[in-house]
């Protein structure tokens, strides 16, 4: 199913481009979507999980995958993407040109401007000295913090220097099976730059369709468009 045959089976909407309600168009309803469509990409024994290279595009991506580039709009419609210029993970000279833009600064300054503070919370358990596993959480902060003794806000140990870390606590635990748990408690400082890489990173990971359950979809989703 082409680009433009798949929008042929969204139903249309009454719409006027002007304050004169005479004049109304039938214009194609692209918000709509199908309860199926959402069922399967629910279930997790008709999909994989795909991770978005750098030269990838959802063109590129259904060639490799569905042998067909204009299923493109299978890849963006399972993972519900409006905008594939912006929701999709942008190429680093795109990525590049859109921080500097959005922060209307050069992307030097971009990577030396705070953007937020966050705090990560590292914990390891090891025995005889023999790491098991390793869990981290993250999550932001501000650079004040209240203090309970004098009731104020107070400065809390941050960088003052973009993408570095800070060591605030380190604590060791001794567990009741003779396993040691470290927790080391560090405060960051993330730049505008390393903030939308971190977003743009987020974005790679999508759920592609099993190709064997493609002609399935594409019939269903025709039919339930077609009937409005």
């Amino acid at each position: 199913m082409a680009a433009l045959g798949y929008f042929n089976y969204f139903p249309k909407i009454s719409y006027t481009f002007d304050k004169n309600s005479i004049n109304q168009q039938a214009v194609t309803n692209i918000f709509a979507r199908s309860t199926f469509l959402k069922e399967v990409s629910n279930n997790s024994s008709v999909y994989f999980e795909y991770q978005v290279q750098d030269s990838d595009s959802p063109e590129i991506i259904a060639h490799k995958i569905y042998g067909d580039s204009y299923r493109s709009w299978l890849v963006l419609l399972f993972n519900k993407l409006i905008n594939p210029s912006y929701d999709f993970p942008l190429k680093t000279e795109v990525l590049d040109e859109y921080i500097q833009n959005k922060y209307d600064q050069t992307l030097i300054a971009a990577q030396t401007q705070i953007h937020h503070y966050e705090q990560e919370v590292t914990t390891t358990i090891t025995f005889n000295g023999v790491q098991f596993y390793q869990t981290v959480t993250t999550s932001i902060i501000s650079d004040k913090e209240y203090n309970f003794v004098t009731e104020t806000l107070v400065d809390r140990s941050v960088p003052s220097i973009a993408d570095t870390s800070l060591v605030v606590s380190t604590e060791q635990k001794t567990l009741e099976n003779n396993q040691v748990a470290t927790i080391v408690t560090r405060n960051k400082a993330v730049s505008n730059y390393q903030y939308e890489i971190n977003e743009n990173e987020k974005r790679r990971k999508i759920k592609l369709l099993d190709p064997a359950y493609v002609a399935q979809v594409e019939q269903e989703f025709k039919q339930l468009m077609s009937n409005g």
